[in-house]
């Protein structure tokens, strides 16, 4: 009786039953390792923000990025940077365990950094709509939220699929990033997966940028039949008239997006990803 009990003690003290760390591969391709959930996490792009919130580890984050402001919560948190510059020095006054960066978006100096003074690091960046469920579970395995983070997952998963769409034609359509000069979104991009999802066919999704520069010419040649693009008004649309020579602009297939659903890979891309849908449909009508 005592040698079974002596051996249970072993068993239960031994370092192989120690609680296993905790893993996961992040938007770059690294592996990324915590001995324990991570208790205080800095943020630096919104769409990070939302998905810690819709996993429900919001109490978690101790720092963020100027613009993270969804949700109300989140306006609370301390900021530490904005896009035109994101201080080593503040992020490491808020002793994080683990640093969420956007792998496009946050400079390479500032993750190098980081690492080098052994600070974990998980670099998000969903180039394909599954990829936001896929940031959802790892982020939650990081943060010992991994079944809020699956309910998340799958209610962003099974929306998603709700959402796509057979059109009975298929429109050519033109996302318009930037005015002057005129720029759209290439293949590598999210917003480009959206539109197929939604049963269109992305103009200059072949050019090898990230951001192509698109001239007059090629637009024309390209004849899109619906014009996209994300704003808080429609006043970006005024700057097309006296185009009638494009479809889109001749049938009045402008439509505006809400940025902030579009342009952030996150929780509530899905819902961006429906005012596509719709914008469509309206367009060519449901097949």
């Amino acid at each position: 009786m005592f040698l079974a009990y002596l051996l249970t003690m072993t068993a239960l003290l031994s370092p192989s039953t120690a609680l296993a760390a905790l893993e996961v591969t992040d938007d770059a391709g690294n592996t990324v390792t915590l001995e324990a959930p991570a208790e205080r996490v800095v943020a630096l792009a919104p769409h990070i923000v939302e998905m810690l919130y819709a996993l429900e580890a919001g109490e978690r984050l101790v720092g963020v990025l100027q613009g993270s402001d969804y949700p109300q919560a989140a306006k609370q948190v301390p900021r530490v940077g904005s896009y035109r510059g994101i201080p080593l020095e503040a992020i490491m006054s808020r002793d994080p365990d683990l640093v969420v960066t956007w792998r496009s978006g946050t400079p390479r100096s500032v993750v190098e950094r980081l690492e080098a003074l052994g600070v974990p690091v998980y670099e998000s960046e969903p180039r394909r709509l599954d990829d936001v469920a896929e940031d959802l579970r790892d982020l939650g395995r990081l943060t010992g939220h991994a079944q809020a983070a699956e309910r998340a997952a799958e209610a962003f998963e099974s929306r998603l699929a709700a959402s796509r769409q057979t059109l009975k034609e298929t429109p050519r359509v033109f996302y318009q990033l930037g005015h002057n000069p005129l720029t759209t979104l290439g293949d590598g991009h999210i917003i480009t997966q959206a539109i197929r999802h939604c049963g269109g066919k992305p103009l200059f999704a072949e050019r090898p940028v990230l951001v192509p520069e698109i001239g007059r010419e090629a637009l024309i040649e390209a004849r899109p039949e619906v014009i996209l693009s994300a704003a808080r008004s429609d006043d970006w649309q005024r700057t097309w008239q006296g185009h009638g020579w494009l479809p889109a602009v001749r049938d009045s297939h402008l439509y505006t997006l809400d940025p902030d659903l579009i342009s952030r890979p996150g929780p509530r891309l899905v819902e961006g990803v429906e005012q596509v849908c719709r914008a469509l449909e309206r367009a060519t009508g449901p097949s």
